[in-house]
Protein backbone atom coordinates (compact mmCIF):
# COMPACT_ATOMS: atom_id res chain seq x y z
CA UNK A 1 0.00 0.00 0.00
CA UNK A 2 1.48 3.56 -0.60
CA UNK A 3 0.60 6.81 0.67
CA UNK A 4 -0.41 10.25 -0.87
CA UNK A 5 -0.94 11.34 -4.35
CA UNK A 6 -0.30 8.41 -6.95
CA UNK A 7 1.38 9.20 -10.78
CA UNK A 8 -0.42 8.20 -13.50
CA UNK A 9 -0.21 9.13 -17.55
CA UNK A 10 -3.81 11.03 -16.68
CA UNK A 11 -2.51 12.93 -13.99
CA UNK A 12 0.24 13.79 -15.79
CA UNK A 13 -1.69 15.03 -18.96
CA UNK A 14 -4.25 17.09 -16.58
CA UNK A 15 -1.35 18.57 -15.36
CA UNK A 16 0.61 19.73 -18.12
CA UNK A 17 -3.00 20.46 -20.64
CA UNK A 18 -3.54 23.17 -17.26
CA UNK A 19 -0.16 24.11 -16.72
CA UNK A 20 -0.02 25.58 -20.73
CA UNK A 21 -3.58 26.86 -20.59
CA UNK A 22 -3.02 28.92 -17.29
CA UNK A 23 -0.04 29.99 -19.28
CA UNK A 24 -1.64 30.50 -22.36
CA UNK A 25 -4.67 32.51 -21.21
CA UNK A 26 -2.62 34.65 -18.64
CA UNK A 27 -0.26 35.63 -21.56
CA UNK A 28 -3.32 36.77 -23.39
CA UNK A 29 -5.06 38.86 -20.25
CA UNK A 30 -1.51 40.17 -19.90
CA UNK A 31 -1.52 41.11 -23.54
CA UNK A 32 -5.16 42.48 -23.04
CA UNK A 33 -3.95 44.51 -20.29
CA UNK A 34 -1.31 46.16 -21.67
CA UNK A 35 -4.03 47.61 -24.35
CA UNK A 36 -6.46 48.53 -22.22
CA UNK A 37 -3.37 50.46 -20.18
CA UNK A 38 -2.49 52.55 -23.90
CA UNK A 39 -5.97 52.75 -24.89
CA UNK A 40 -6.12 56.34 -24.16
CA UNK A 41 -10.05 56.09 -24.32
CA UNK A 42 -9.98 54.18 -21.55
CA UNK A 43 -6.92 55.34 -19.67
CA UNK A 44 -6.32 58.70 -21.35
CA UNK A 45 -3.40 59.20 -19.28
CA UNK A 46 -0.76 58.45 -16.31
CA UNK A 47 -2.79 61.14 -13.95
CA UNK A 48 -5.70 58.83 -14.36
CA UNK A 49 -3.95 56.24 -13.04
CA UNK A 50 -2.43 58.61 -10.40
CA UNK A 51 -6.22 59.37 -9.37
CA UNK A 52 -7.14 56.04 -8.79
CA UNK A 53 -4.31 56.26 -6.06
CA UNK A 54 -1.21 54.48 -7.50
CA UNK A 55 1.72 56.70 -7.00
CA UNK A 56 3.67 57.63 -10.17
CA UNK A 57 6.71 55.37 -9.23
CA UNK A 58 3.88 52.20 -9.41
CA UNK A 59 2.80 54.08 -12.55
CA UNK A 60 6.04 53.31 -14.63
CA UNK A 61 6.40 49.88 -13.47
CA UNK A 62 2.76 48.77 -14.28
CA UNK A 63 3.49 50.28 -17.50
CA UNK A 64 6.75 48.31 -18.21
CA UNK A 65 5.30 45.36 -16.47
CA UNK A 66 2.68 45.09 -18.76
CA UNK A 67 4.83 46.21 -21.91
CA UNK A 68 7.28 43.27 -21.08
CA UNK A 69 4.63 40.60 -20.70
CA UNK A 70 2.04 41.65 -23.22
CA UNK A 71 3.04 44.45 -24.90
CA UNK A 72 2.98 45.30 -28.84
CA UNK A 73 6.83 44.75 -29.15
CA UNK A 74 9.21 41.99 -28.78
CA UNK A 75 6.99 41.03 -25.59
CA UNK A 76 6.58 37.48 -23.93
CA UNK A 77 2.85 37.17 -25.34
CA UNK A 78 4.14 38.02 -28.73
CA UNK A 79 7.13 35.64 -28.79
CA UNK A 80 5.15 33.44 -27.28
CA UNK A 81 2.58 33.10 -29.73
CA UNK A 82 5.16 33.36 -32.73
CA UNK A 83 4.04 37.06 -33.71
CA UNK A 84 8.06 37.98 -33.52
CA UNK A 85 11.29 36.76 -32.63
CA UNK A 86 12.64 36.83 -29.41
CA UNK A 87 15.46 39.40 -28.62
CA UNK A 88 19.23 38.82 -29.50
CA UNK A 89 20.32 38.92 -25.58
CA UNK A 90 18.79 37.75 -22.77
CA UNK A 91 15.73 39.47 -21.65
CA UNK A 92 14.11 39.15 -17.54
CA UNK A 93 10.84 39.28 -18.65
CA UNK A 94 9.83 39.57 -14.77
CA UNK A 95 11.93 42.06 -13.88
CA UNK A 96 8.89 44.50 -13.64
CA UNK A 97 6.31 42.30 -13.15
CA UNK A 98 8.04 40.70 -10.11
CA UNK A 99 7.04 44.42 -8.12
CA UNK A 100 3.23 43.34 -8.51
CA UNK A 101 3.77 40.10 -6.31
CA UNK A 102 4.34 41.93 -3.56
CA UNK A 103 7.10 39.86 -2.92
CA UNK A 104 10.65 40.34 -4.74
CA UNK A 105 11.62 36.98 -6.10
CA UNK A 106 13.99 35.78 -8.52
Amino acid sequence: MSAGLTLTKADLDNRMATIFINLRDNLRRASELCALLNDTTIVPNDAFLTGLGYTSGEVTTLRAAFTDLGGTGTSLFRIATGQVAGPGAPNDFYFNAKHLSGVITS
